[in-house]
């Protein structure tokens, strides 16, 4: 199964997503957001980050 964004409430009510992997492990957790619209506007960003970002290696190990 491929990656899900899964949207919830957390316990002060305010939503929040999270990017699960195929096996159930948990990659990343938003911030909380007021609406629904806000939280899907933001899976949109990350989404489009992901595929467009740049990797920048800090680490020296790269070459």
């Amino acid at each position: 199964m491929a990656a899900q964004f899964k949207i919830y409430a957390d316990p002060e009510a305010k939503l929040r997503f999270q990017l699960v992997t195929g096996n159930g492990d948990v990659l990343l957790t938003s911030e909380a957001y007021e609406t629904e619209d806000q939280a899907i506007a933001a899976i949109w960003s990350v989404r489009d980050a992901a595929a467009n970002g740049r990797i920048i290696d800090h680490t020296g190990l790269m070459s």
